[in-house]
């Protein structure tokens, strides 16, 4: 026994040595190798709202992961799995020498679902959409949605708010959102347009049953707006009316020819501070003057910028999630208010000849009190033109709010 222990304590200055040496190395083996998550939980740090943390390294080597996850209840995932997706603001938390950044969500709609459904048309092909509507009873217009390039479709889960919203995906991506299957998204938005309305008509086992008012929009926001004039112009699609965001016509195949064959009402919306390949000039103003639509409107939100259209979900690297210093006149939040604002009173005016008169009055007023600039082809004067803020310069750190 003595000759054993002897042995032992000659060992123990090697073995510490090397787990010295060791334990080091295989922590950053495992933070290299560790993946980019995000970890949420309900009433933290505030009571009634869901906390979501972005960007946590996911290793049992961080305890910002750890402690969280095995000790504090939080889960792996976006409070959008949950239902909590209407963003209120963002938070810091100093805790234990470290700034943790949360955004926080309310409960104001459902839980996203994933719908998975059969185009029997094109050899039986996966047509997915995640789904996800206003709380409580009622009925709401359909809104089919395109995310944007490198975008996911949890992303714009706030048009939840007003409508029964679509969102058209194929791929998730594991680190980066590449889904830019520009055409065979199209004719699935063309197959969702046609088959979801049916599905709320008559099968009570569906999510949509009794919840659709009869309105169909298609839009989508940067690419997304590109993909919905291929689905209506191409393909033909049913819808009562178009609404894109910031829409991008740069699609494979290329969307521009396919204007002229859509009639169908339009709201094409841009951001004043919107000053890349989307700006007004470049692809807004292009799209709404190439629509044959004799009721259509273009507007310029004030200070809203590209990439705050969307709430970056996305787990690994996205466009909008990377891009931080796009400059910018309203905060996040803000810019989703104005676009739910717009799409619920577009919406409405879809109902009946007079419906429009009050969308009109909606947009007057938002001009009036300096939310939009905006040109109706059924009233504004011809001479009436919209401009942008471009260029614009960075915003002061003290402004960004993102």
């Amino acid at each position: 026994v003595g000759s054993s222990s002897s042995s032992s304590r000659g060992r123990q200055p090697l073995e510490i040595g090397l787990m010295k040496r060791c334990v080091p190395l295989a922590c950053v083996v495992a933070a290299v190798a560790a993946e980019q998550t995000t970890i949420y939980k309900v009433d933290y740090p505030a009571a009634g709202l869901c906390g979501q943390e972005s960007n946590v390294t996911k290793s049992w080597v961080n305890p910002h992961w750890l402690f969280p996850m095995m000790l504090g209840g939080f889960s792996e995932g976006h409070c959008a799995d949950i239902g909590f997706t209407k963003f209120n603001r963002t938070q810091h938390i100093h805790m234990h020498g470290h700034d943790l950044v949360f955004d926080l969500f309310a409960a104001t709609q459902t839980r996203i679902a994933v719908l998975e459904l059969k185009d029997s048309a094109r050899s039986g092909r996966a047509v997915r959409a995640k789904l996800c509507m206003p709380v409580g009873a009622g009925k709401w217009p359909l809104y089919i949605f395109g995310h944007g390039f490198g975008c996911a479709p949890e992303d714009y889960t706030y048009f939840c708010q007003v409508a029964v919203v679509a969102s058209v995906y194929h791929s998730d991506g594991a680190v980066f959102p590449v889904d830019v299957d520009n055409a065979g998204a199209a004719l699935d938005a063309a197959f969702l347009a046609a088959r979801l309305p049916e599905l709320a008509a008559g099968d009570a086992s569906s999510p949509l049953f009794g919840k659709l008012d009869g309105t169909v929009l298609i839009g989508g926001h940067s690419m997304g707006g590109g993909m919905t004039v291929l689905a209506v112009g191409e393909h033909a699609a049913r819808t009562d009316g178009i609404a894109v965001f910031a829409p991008g016509l740069y699609t494979k195949p290329g969307a521009a020819p396919f204007l002229k064959n859509i009639s169908a009402p339009a709201l094409v919306v841009s951001g004043s501070m919107d000053c890349g390949a989307n700006a007004l000039d470049k692809e807004a103003q292009p799209a709404f003057d190439g629509l044959a639509s004799t009721s259509k409107v273009l507007v310029v939100v004030k200070g809203a910028n590209h990439c705050q259209w969307t709430q970056p979900f996305e787990r690994g690297l996205g466009v909008c999630s990377i891009d931080k210093n796009e400059c910018h006149g309203i905060s996040r939040a803000r810019q989703h208010e104005l676009g739910e604002r717009l799409v619920k009173a577009f919406a409405a005016a879809l109902k009946s000849a007079g419906a429009w008169e009050a969308f009109e009055r909606v947009l007057a007023a938002g001009e009036n009190d300096g939310d939009w600039t905006y040109f109706s082809s059924r009233t504004s004067p011809a001479s009436k033109r919209l401009h942008n803020d471009c260029p614009c310069g960075k915003t002061p750190e003290v402004e960004r709010v993102w």
